[in-house]
């Protein structure tokens, strides 16, 4: 007769099971939802699902003919988009965009033009054929990572692939920096890599006090920047400029601001830039650092930093690096800022200090 097992016995055992079911509910999500999740998009993209149910809903009979498709296949694929909560059926059957994927997986629009997925997902498919899937010979030597996109850019086109790139998920940090960014009665604030502007715009409407941003990007994006800033009627406070950020002196002004630019660069890298704004900035000028969390909140790794990390495996040298984020304190007092501090949201922080 076997003996009974005790209570404590019994609930450690439980203890590991629920511990282990989480660690194979993420080895899943590796496994299982990496897969699926990508594949589909793929697959969606290519047969322009999206796009053809951006307006009224429409029978799977319509989208196999707009798409090419074969029915019966369409039928499961489209079974599947509504089950990962992309598409909504109603009671005739027809299939529609649900939000979720309005907001995140339809091309760049004025209602979702700075938070959208859209125009990564466009770039990864490409990029997944061509680098990901080798990614082993790229890391024994026998690939290199080339951007489909020559960079630095050098025309506006060139420019224009990086920018609808960037500005498309800049929401949250953008908000970020109009709830907390300590700018009243700053006249001028440099703006380093300041992309298309949308940040700029932001922060001259939050703080009318800023007579002037100039806005620092390669030659080939400044058309990009004006006509950007004029038709938010901000081109007599917005300038953008062509300057080297690690090798030009910083204009004289009263801010100086990186937003998402520092992330990548070791702490050298990033006390090299402070550095330059610093001579910049006359005593108590101010600093602003919004950066991606390369952990958010919870604790859970930023797949967005990692997504361009995985691209710099296949270059060398390679600046992109993972350095302890609280570094920018000591970066602060090794250069003379004082009154540092950070807050942290969605994903993103702002660190800020004064010169002192």
């Amino acid at each position: 007769m076997s003996s009974p097992v005790p209570a404590a016995a019994e609930h450690s055992a439980d203890v590991r099971d629920d511990a282990l079911y989480e660690q194979y509910l993420r080895a899943c999500d590796m496994t299982y939802r990496g897969t699926v999740d990508m594949f589909v998009l793929k697959a969606a993209y290519e047969l322009g699902l999206f796009s053809h149910l951006a307006g009224e809903p429409q029978s799977v009979e319509a989208l196999a003919t707009a798409t090419g498709s074969r029915l019966n296949r369409l039928v499961k694929f489209t079974d599947m988009l509504v089950e990962m909560e992309l598409l909504t059926r109603d009671a005739e059957g027809r299939l529609a965009l649900t939000p979720f994927a309005r907001q995140f997986f339809l091309p760049p629009n004025p209602g979702n033009e700075n938070l959208t997925m859209e125009p990564f997902v466009r770039y990864a498919i490409t990029i997944m054929e061509r680098y990901h899937l080798h990614l082993a010979k790229v890391i024994r030597g026998e690939m290199d990572f080339t951007a489909l996109t020559p960079w630095p850019p050098r025309t506006r086109e060139d420019s224009a692939f990086y920018e609808e790139i960037h500005r498309s998920n800049n929401h949250f940090v953008r908000n970020l920096l109009v709830e907390e960014a300590d700018l009243e009665g700053v006249t001028h604030l440099l703006d380093v890599g300041g992309g298309n502007g949308d940040i700029a715009i932001a922060l001259a409407k939050r703080f009318p006090s800023i007579e002037r941003i100039t806005l620092v990007n390669l030659p080939s994006a400044l058309e990009i920047v004006r006509d950007n800033v004029a038709a938010h009627g901000l081109a007599d406070r917005i300038v953008p400029v062509a300057l080297d950020m690690y090798r030009d002196p910083y204009p004289a002004c009263d801010a100086v601001l990186f937003a998402r630019i520092l992330y990548p660069f070791n702490a050298q890298v990033c006390a090299m830039l402070l550095g330059k704004a610093q001579a910049a900035l006359p005593s108590g000028g101010r600093v602003l650092i919004a950066d991606m969390l390369l952990r958010d909140e919870r604790g859970l790794a930023n797949y967005d930093y990692l997504a361009h990390f995985l691209t710099s495996v296949g270059v060398d040298p390679a600046m992109m690096t993972f350095k302890r984020q609280d570094e920018y304190f000591d970066v602060f007092q090794q250069l003379g800022f004082v009154d540092a501090r950070k807050v942290a949201r969605h994903g993103h922080v702002l660190y800020q200090a004064r010169k002192g």
